[in-house]
């Protein structure tokens, strides 16, 4: 390898998966009934599991990796491999997760003078991390160098668009998305807020649709209308909602769409939006510029 790739948890691949593309990772934790449990899920009962829980009415909260670990865990990698590291993060937006590994690669790289850290702030999470993380590997595959491939990386997420469709308003809630009156009513009506993640990696209501069908459309033509040109590949993240994920994943296959994945949203990112979430990422021309109100 020309160098080596890692990533925390928050990309929401299965873990024996990442090990066979020789990505390493760390793991994020959530806490639940004053248990903290660490993101290592490998299957699809572990996802079906947590979101269970959730339906239970059991509450998840999440923890944030700080400097410290996320050094040790760079450290470890420095000592039992050969070449630069670059890193991926959850969003600075959502995190302190990004700015601590910054500062944990700075620490690391005075002790190793001739290596690199290249941390990259995704700006997002789930699957959008891990088409990030998907496209680093494969320029290691091709021969890229750790800089050639940081710096395209870069630039990739200020293109990467993420647009989400929430159904349990009570989370949003929960988060101070909405008020306590607007997810009662909005759940009566069957409202479905139609969220994106903006230049700065933080989440974002752009609009809400009545109804599962206008909201899978909202989703699709946002593919059609902010994809890059010559785009074909779009990630599917769902809250364990495989039948929602899979009627929007024939809808895109109509709108030009050829290598589309699915995969579960993960704890960290599901402690906060509840089930039922469905989500895409792909690559747009530019990155949505919209402020937070």
């Amino acid at each position: 390898m020309s160098f080596i790739l890692s990533t925390d948890s928050c990309c929401d691949a299965y873990k024996s998966d990442l090990a066979k593309k020789n990505i390493y990772y760390i793991p994020m934790a959530y806490i639940m009934d004053n248990v903290e449990y660490q993101d290592t899920f490998d299957s699809d009962q572990e996802y079906k599991t947590f979101y269970d829980h959730i339906r239970e009415g059991k509450m998840s909260k999440t923890t944030q990796l700080n400097v410290v670990e996320t050094a040790e865990f760079f450290e470890d990698l420095l000592n039992k491999n050969q070449g630069d590291l670059i890193h991926f993060s959850l969003s600075s937006g959502l995190s302190t997760t990004a700015e601590n590994a910054k500062s944990a690669a700075k620490e690391v790289m005075e002790k190793f003078k001739n290596r690199n850290i290249y941390v990259i702030d995704s700006k997002g999470a789930t699957m959008g991390q891990m088409l990030l993380v998907d496209t680093a590997c494969e320029l290691r595959e091709s021969g890229k160098s750790a800089k050639e491939t940081a710096d395209y990386m870069n630039g990739l997420v200020e293109r990467l668009q993420h647009f989400v469709m929430v159904k349990n308003l009570f989370h949003l809630k929960r988060g101070g998305r909405v008020s306590s009156a607007s997810a009662i009513v909005g759940s009566l009506l069957g409202i479905r807020p139609i969220i994106t993640v903006n230049h700065k990696g933080e989440l974002v209501v752009i609009g809400k649709e009545r109804g599962k069908a206008k909201a899978i459309d909202r989703l699709v033509n946002s593919f059609r209308e902010f994809k890059a040109d010559n785009a074909t590949r779009v990630y599917i993240a769902h809250a364990d909602d495989l039948e929602v994920a899979e009627e929007l994943k024939e809808k895109l296959k109509e709108a030009g769409a050829t290598d589309i994945r699915t995969s579960f949203i993960g704890p960290v990112i599901g402690s906060h939006t509840g089930t039922g979430t469905v989500s895409i990422m792909f690559e747009g021309k530019k990155r949505m510029v919209v402020e937070k109100k």
